[in-house]
């Protein structure tokens, strides 16, 4: 193999590499994402009717999910509970 072949060969596995790479990487974000969702679509399915959610959600890699979860008491409910 002459020495410009070997140039294109390994240029070309590296830009296949470096695809694939990107692509993997992408793949897991979006299922980060997905898993993100489901989890908040789940604890906004649970409180209570009167109750309150705060989310506050920063990303772009800084990862932070924090959910605050605040409800009205039922009359009659115990208070010491």
């Amino acid at each position: 193999m002459d020495p410009a072949t070997a140039v294109i060969v390994s240029t070309v596995i590296v830009k296949v590499c470096t695809l694939l790479a990107l692509g993997i990487r992408l793949r897991w974000r979006a299922r980060r994402e997905q898993q993100r969702q489901r989890y908040l679509l789940h604890v906004t399915e649970k409180v209570v009717p009167g109750g309150h959610v705060e989310i506050d959600d920063r990303d772009s890699d800084g990862h932070r999910l924090h959910v605050k979860i605040t409800r009205t008491p039922v009359s009659g409910e115990d208070q010491a509970a």
